[in-house]
């Protein structure tokens, strides 16, 4: 094992810890989350918006006794590049707590319900920070259309937010998670068929009855969680409509109490790990051991490797892995492009080294394919990237370490 590249990995990760984690200089970060339903209206749909923005993701400024971040947050519904709904307006954020306005677990919720035609729309969120004016936007597809000139019809289906529940009825006892979609146009007794995929491959089929209301009503259904890892999934659920089967799908996740939030699924979290085996912060036969172990023991694994690199293990925050994943996450936002960002070269060095100082782009030099320069002064390193194919793939012309591990 290279001491000296342990203890680089190391050095550069608590530089980055001190210099301010805790809050975001990027864009205004937020998700949204959005759930198309059928309405009590012909031909109309219900399009309802949730909006969820971190503490940390603004600034918060005291007045008295009360920290206070204010933000602007503006809805627009497009069709066809018109504006047919929405809203603006204004939100204060109070909290007495220091520690909640740069915690990552601390959300402000916000919700919106719109009923609109069946027609399929861009929705567009933008929020503001006031104090600072940093910006932040989302934007996805609302498909109402899928409630027009339909016999019946059925919306979105969704995980619902319910914890985990046990049968206990059952031996041995079965876990299972519930799910929930609405419906409304049709009575009497309607058959659904649901179907779980995995990277693309079916696992698992089921189906189930539901007694049908006209009006538009929430149906909730179980699935067994018990043969499914930590991992992420699509569900689809189908009916026949019209003689046509119709499908509706959603991803969800299967996750252990406190999962942290950065974390989505633990394969995949653990084959992001190959650059800490780059650089020894984990050794060889552990990080083999953690890859080949499965379900809880696999989870138990992860989850005490990053324990032992808690700076500060009487929070609920471990700041080393949330940089680490922070990083993981921001080279998939910068650098996708053939692969996943987190797989490219550049991606590699963003995760180990961070942020580069300066960056010099050359994409017009006669004499040479594009390329870029990565400089980290504090470190005395660069690192240079070039663009053999002209596609935008840049790849390191060095290695990035004298040595293969």
């Amino acid at each position: 094992m290279n001491l000296k590249i342990k203890i680089l990995f190391l050095t550069i990760f608590f530089v980055s810890l001190a210099s301010g984690y805790e809050r975001d200089f990027e864009d205004l970060r937020f998700t949204v989350n959005h759930r198309i339903k059928p309405s009590s209206q012909n031909n109309f749909g219900q399009l309802d918006i949730t909006i969820k923005i971190p503490n940390k993701s603004i600034l918060f400024k005291k007045s008295d006794d009360v920290f206070e971040g204010r933000i602007d947050v503006t809805i627009s519904l497009l069709k066809n590049g018109k504006k047919v709904g929405g809203d603006t307006w204004f939100e204060i954020i109070q909290t007495d707590s220091y520690q909640e306005t740069v915690a990552g677990n601390k959300y402000m919720t916000l919700s919106k319900s719109y009923e609109m035609p069946g027609e399929d729309l861009n929705v567009i969120v933008y929020i503001t920070d006031i104090f600072t004016q940093r910006k932040g936007k989302q934007e996805f597809k609302a498909a109402l259309s899928m409630f027009k000139d339909v016999e019946w019809s059925f919306g979105e289906v969704f995980p619902s937010e319910e914890p985990v529940r046990v049968d206990s009825t059952k031996h041995p006892p079965v876990s299972y998670i519930r799910f929930v979609f609405s419906a409304a146009g049709k009575e009497g007794r309607e058959k659904f068929t649901y179907r779980i995929f995995r990277d693309g491959k079916k696992i698992r089929e089921g189906y189930f009855f539901v007694n049908m209301k006209i009006t538009p009503y929430d149906y909730y259904f179980p699935v067994s969680i018990d043969e499914l890892n930590y991992q992420e999934y699509i569900l689809e659920l189908s009916a026949i409509i019209n003689g046509q089967e119709v499908k509706r799908s959603t991803p969800f996740q299967i996750r252990w109490e406190n999962m942290p939030s950065i974390i989505h699924d633990i394969d995949l979290a653990i084959a992001q790990m190959r650059y800490l085996r780059m650089t020894n912060f984990i050794l060889p036969d552990e990080y083999k051991r953690m890859q080949n172990a499965q379900g809880d023991d696999q989870k138990e694994l992860f989850l005490d490797f990053w324990k032992r690199k808690d700076p500060s293990p009487t929070t609920d925050q471990n700041e080393v892995m949330n940089e680490y994943y922070h990083r993981v996450e921001l080279s998939n936002r910068l650098f996708s492009g053939f692969r996943k960002g987190w797989e490219s070269d550049r991606g590699m060095i963003y995760i180990i080294f961070g942020e580069p100082d300066d960056v010099e782009q050359h994409s017009f030099d006669i004499a040479y394919k594009p390329y870029i320069i990565w400089y980290y002064h504090n470190l005395n390193r660069r690192f240079v990237f070039m663009d053999y194919t002209g596609f935008g793939d840049y790849q390191l012309t060095d290695p990035v370490f004298d040595l293969t591990y």
